[in-house]
């Protein structure tokens, strides 16, 4: 595409450092990082948190940039969204503390169950068809960055795809990954303690979840927590039609663990993922699938029936392995206190006999979760050990002591090393006891210090278990 071309149709202003700059200039791609520049891209240095684009402007010409603007973020949007057209129509953004994944990969497959072609970006990459999988970019990001997002979402819309749930978190929405972009429905999940060593405040951290907004034309949201009348409102003020799922709710109302009422019938909810969060996720899914499908009650009827067929995402209450005396091992993602404390009570209703949890924190994250997952796990489990998770810059053993602060020494053990405590723990485990290992969920990757290392809980367990 011709670079005057795109400047035609950019509508806000903009300064050239020469008129003729544009004479035939050929734009094939467009970067935000210069090791992913190309032969006719354009790149734009932007500020960042940690470092500033314009130090990486010559790196960027040496490798082809045949532009470069600098400091100008709504110019790359105006540029992404004139470059990469078309987009899917179909826009699912979930942004919560917690559920994101679940939620955005159920929307997902209720979508196909509809057959629409869909797929999931966030924290597990972009699920989709394996022979469009290969074509795309990708982001160890839960919103990944806003070049990636705009290119992958192209590279979808090219390949029949048109309907995409997309995570979106409270950092993402802040900094502006998903700018540009129209949510068909932004979905609320749920709203806990997380993210604290960045937003500073609780206050904070929900105005920038909040934002997911300012781009969606409905809304989806839980009525269960304590947060909702406050997001109907900001909803209300936007003029967007809301969905409610929850026991409160007055669209998506569940009634039991089995149960659920809309528009005056009940549907029969047969669900093969197990705890009631995953309930909530469903109904949160199933919500961004009605905001754009008029369903009869038949449709309806014949869509949950799929239900059965739903599967979870990886690293979310996975089962990793059964040892020889029928106890049950499972990975999950559970890094806030919030999650914790969901994925502790699923495993107690699992049970009649014993919840052992593995878990650390990671380092250079929020310091003020440490001691309180702490307690919680001391309160839930029968056994807990704590270990390290991704500690990063901090020291493993200052991470672990401010977990250890308030949890019950005479059922805790400290083991720094996750392979060697993982060893342990399974050694301890008595028949039908349950093994929680949380905080890495899908992560197949250790951060100790600058070092990322291979870490594949799924692989250590099964070893373990031979």
């Amino acid at each position: 595409m011709k670079l005057s071309q795109i400047l035609a149709q950019v509508k806000i202003g903009y300064k050239l450092a020469s008129d003729s700059i544009t004479s035939g200039i050929e734009v094939e791609d467009i970067a935000i990082d210069s090791r992913l520049v190309k032969k006719n891209s354009v790149f734009f240095a932007l500020p960042g948190k940690e470092k500033d684009g314009s130090e990486f402007i010559e790196s960027a010409i040496k490798n082809g940039a045949s532009l470069v603007i600098s400091g100008q973020q709504e110019l790359l949007v105006e540029f992404l969204k004139i470059f990469y057209t078309p987009l899917p129509a179909n826009i699912y953004a979930i942004t919560g503390t917690n559920g994101k994944t679940s939620t955005a990969e159920f929307t997902r497959q209720i979508l196909e169950f509809l057959g629409k072609k869909s797929a999931s970006i966030g924290t597990l990459g972009v699920t989709c068809e394996a022979s469009i999988k290969e074509q795309l970019q990708n982001s160890s990001l839960t919103t990944p960055d806003i070049v990636s997002l705009y290119k992958n979402l192209h590279i979808l819309k090219k390949n029949g795809v048109n309907d995409v749930a997309i995570e979106v978190s409270s950092i993402g929405l802040e900094q502006g990954r998903a700018a540009g972009l129209k949510f068909v429905a932004g979905a609320f999940t749920n709203f806990t303690r997380d993210h604290l060593d960045y937003h500073k405040s609780m206050e904070e951290y929900f105005r920038c979840k909040s934002l997911i907004f300012d781009q969606a034309t409905s809304a989806v949201l839980n009525s269960d927590i304590p947060e909702f009348e406050k997001l109907k409102k900001i909803c209300a003020e936007k003029n967007l039609n809301v969905i409610e799922y929850g026991r409160k709710a007055c669209d998506l109302r569940l009634l039991d663990e089995k149960t659920f009422e809309f528009r005056g019938k009940k549907y029969h909810l047969e669900l093969s993922t197990s705890g009631e969060f995953q309930i909530f996720n469903t109904l949160c899914a199933l919500g961004n699938a009605i905001s754009t499908n008029n369903l009869n009650e038949t449709q309806l009827e014949n869509l949950v029936k799929n239900f059965s067929n739903l599967h979870s995402a990886a690293g979310r209450m996975q089962l990793a392995g059964t040892s020889s005396n029928q106890a049950k091992i499972y990975i999950d993602f559970a890094h806030t206190p919030d999650a914790l404390t969901n994925v502790l009570h699923l495993a107690r209703k699992l049970t009649k006999s014993r919840v052992l949890v593995l878990f650390g924190c990671g380092g250079d994250r929020d310091k003020t979760k440490r001691p309180i997952m702490g307690k919680i796990a001391s309160d839930l489990a029968d056994l807990i050990i704590v270990t390290d998770d991704n500690p990063r810059s901090e020291k493993p053993e200052e991470i672990r002591a401010e977990i250890l602060k308030s949890c019950n020494p005479k059922k805790t053990l400290e083991i720094n090393d996750r392979k060697a405590a993982i060893k342990q723990a399974i050694s301890l485990l008595k028949p039908n006891d349950i093994l929680i290992l949380a905080g890495k969920g899908h992560e197949k990757y250790q951060i100790i210090g600058t070092e990322k290392t291979e870490f594949d809980e799924e692989k250590i367990v099964k070893e373990f278990l031979v």
